[in-house]
């Protein structure tokens, strides 16, 4: 029997039951994977989504913090303006980054109450990035150990 695949014949017979084929298949199988990976792994790292120009201080509670790759995500709960409260996501950056600024898997616990900067989404939805730019503050006292680039009050962005 005489298979037609693209423009190539492959003949089957009992030896030979279309492993020209099924070569084929699997190539582009992978081929497609690879592709789709790598479209994922570079669209990861973009911060497009926040307002990096703008920055403002949020003060809730802990509810969960997780330190693990690629990025270090806090969930806090806030209250707006309204009295509402909003379950808030915060971006951080790698572990391996805010470690070298004094930050640890230990830092936060549920329930903490912190202040932090944050670059907020473009969207408007509660969440944002971590403005390392910012003192960070755990249950009203500034963290110990921990590293932020200028002094509370002399944000460039304050919003």
């Amino acid at each position: 029997m005489i298979v037609v695949q693209s423009s190539r014949p492959v003949v089957r017979d009992a030896d030979n039951q279309g492993s020209e084929a099924m070569k084929g298949n699997v190539l582009v199988v992978i081929l497609t994977a690879a592709v789709f990976a790598n479209g994922q792994a570079s669209a990861h790292h973009s911060f497009a989504m926040y307002e990096r120009q703008k920055t403002f201080t949020l003060t809730g509670t802990v509810k969960e913090y997780f330190w693990t790759s690629p990025h270090v995500t806090i969930e806090v709960l806030a209250e707006n303006s309204k009295g509402v409260v909003a379950d808030w996501q915060i971006e951080g950056s790698s572990p391996a980054v805010l470690a070298r600024g004094g930050w640890t898997a230990s830092l936060f616990h549920p329930g903490d109450k912190i202040s932090l900067g944050v670059h907020p989404r473009k969207d408007g939805t509660p969440g944002g990035l971590l403005a390392d730019e910012q003192q960070l503050l755990i249950n009203g006292q500034p963290a110990k150990g921990v590293l932020w680039l200028m002094p509370p009050g002399k944000e460039p962005c304050a919003q």
